[in-house]
């Protein structure tokens, strides 16, 4: 085997390092052009998948609004029994009904203005003078007795 010389590997060694050089270049430029193709590839494949999705959603929407109207329904059926059921419960154990907390409330407050009034107004003065002369007049007596 014959061994080159470092002046015949200079310029073999040039040439493979502008090869790859260029292999990089061209890599660069591929990348490009297919990063180009693959981003409107994706951005057609979002297209079509937003666009199916806007129709799913309209699909889930109605079907939505039906049931909707089938849970208000079966509420209305299961809240009126209900509702009879815990009133009659509540009566039993003497929870009073919002109408007579209404009705104690407004005469409650009818007895504190009745009873403000009375008070504002004065009341005629007792004979307490007459009272107090009684007493010893009724000491005296006992003592004599």
């Amino acid at each position: 085997m014959a061994i080159k010389k470092k002046s015949d590997l200079m310029p073999s060694l040039k040439e493979s390092a502008y090869h790859i050089w260029l292999a990089g270049l061209g890599a660069y430029s591929v990348a490009g052009e297919e990063g180009n193709r693959l981003f409107k590839q994706l951005v057609d494949k979002g297209a079509e998948l937003d666009e199916a999705n806007k129709e799913r959603i309209l699909e889930l929407a109605e079907r939505a609004k039906g049931l909707q109207g089938d849970a208000k329904g079966a509420w209305e059926k299961l809240s009126t029994p209900f509702e009879g059921g815990l009133a009659t419960a509540m009566h039993r154990l003497g929870v009073p009904t919002r109408e007579e907390i209404v009705n104690l409330t407004q005469r409650v407050e009818e007895l504190t203005k009745l009873v403000a009034k009375t008070k504002a107004t004065p009341k005629p003065a007792a004979k307490p003078a007459a009272k107090a002369a009684e007493a010893p007049k009724r000491k005296a007596k006992a003592a004599k007795a």
